[in-house]
């Protein structure tokens, strides 16, 4: 199943990405933030370190969603 979110700074960023039905109304897609691996200092190595965990999905790389 596919949806749309909508994310930035704003929330004007339309993206479609793959869910996966948790049941009960939940969802589960990859990281907005990070892309799904979980780690963030790949974006600023030199100021948090190259294996900085994602503050979003706290390092699992998922994010949970309402569908």
């Amino acid at each position: 199943m596919v949806m749309t979110v909508f994310c930035a700074n704003n929330c004007d960023t339309p993206v479609e990405p793959e869910v996966v039905d948790l049941g009960a109304g939940a969802g589960q897609i990859r990281c907005l933030e990070c892309g799904g691996d979980g780690n963030w200092g790949k974006f600023a190595p030199e100021i948090v370190g190259p294996n900085c965990k994602c503050i979003d999905c706290k390092g699992t790389g998922a994010q949970l969603v309402s569908i």
